[in-house]
């Protein structure tokens, strides 16, 4: 009898650290790349706005050439504030599904009054106006393809809302989980109590200890620091990002590996004094 109530104290024991695993994960994520703030927060941080509009500058320079007009044309035409804005129209389709569409008027009437300027508001020909409603058109399109990134941010909405809806169920099932665990572990030793100060404490470390050697793998596997996607401005928050969260789950880890080796000490100190007593 005794030997299987240790074998359920340890399955509790088990249970606990791996219910105290789940919702630190799961709140790290909820916090953090399903949360649109988070997001913007990381955006500002690494001066995403302005790379990104240079990016924009430099690929509408690209049509430049073919265009026969002066590159002063594309000037000045967009501002970070723009972008800025058109960023925040493209994530709350992401996190909010608003189906919202990129505006480019401003840029285009930015466009269209600096090729007047550039050609002394003479007037055009029919064929020559066709050639600059084309590439207007051109300089527009390059803008949203170069801000967007991506074409499914209604597929990538629905991944997080469904992301969203298994983390609230999981996030309860967790809870109801470290719940029993937690009470089964006092029940148990209901005439110990002093040893569920200890157990806690060995949940406790187990759970410091895996994000602690999950932080020394992540970084030892990934150089953070040389990654790169797409373009300098994303790499940069994918960098930011990743830093954050490497940073996050190693202060856990120690956090709850100190908070075990304190309640084993504190139930050991206790169980040892008590021990003591009775032997004399």
């Amino acid at each position: 009898m005794k030997n299987v109530a240790n074998v359920i104290k340890y399955i509790m024991i088990f249970l606990l650290a791996v219910s105290i695993i789940g919702i630190v994960m799961v709140n790290l994520i909820s916090s953090t790349l399903l949360k649109e703030q988070y997001v913007v927060s990381k955006l500002e941080e690494t001066n995403y706005y302005e790379k990104l509009k240079q990016e924009i500058e430099d690929s509408f320079e690209n049509y430049i050439g073919q265009s026969g007009l002066d590159e002063t044309v594309i000037h000045n035409i967009i501002s970070v504030e723009k972008v800025k804005q058109d960023t925040k129209t493209i994530l709350d389709n992401i996190y909010f599904g608003e189906n919202k569409t990129v505006d480019a008027t401003e840029l285009e009437t930015n466009l269209r009054k600096n090729i007047n300027e550039s050609l002394e508001n003479r007037k055009l020909t029919i064929t020559q106006q066709k050639a600059v409603d084309e590439y207007i058109n051109k300089i527009t399109t390059e803008y949203k393809q170069t801000l967007t990134h991506t074409k499914y941010e209604t597929q990538i909405h629905q991944v997080i809302s469904k992301v969203n809806q298994g983390i609230a169920i999981l996030q309860k099932v967790i809870l109801i989980v470290l719940g029993i665990s937690v009470i089964l572990i006092l029940v148990l030793n209901a005439k110990q109590m002093l040893k569920s100060i200890n157990y806690i404490g060995i949940a406790l470390a187990t759970s410091g200890g895996f994000f602690t050697v999950l932080g020394m793998y992540i970084t030892s596997k990934i150089k953070i620091d040389n990654i790169v996607v797409q373009t300098e401005a994303i790499s940069d928050v994918i960098k930011a990002v990743m830093n954050h969260l490497m940073n996050t789950i190693n202060q856990y880890g120690y956090l709850l590996l100190i908070a075990g080796i304190v309640f084993i000490t504190i139930g050991n100190f206790f169980v040892y004094q008590k021990e003591r007593k009775k032997k004399n």
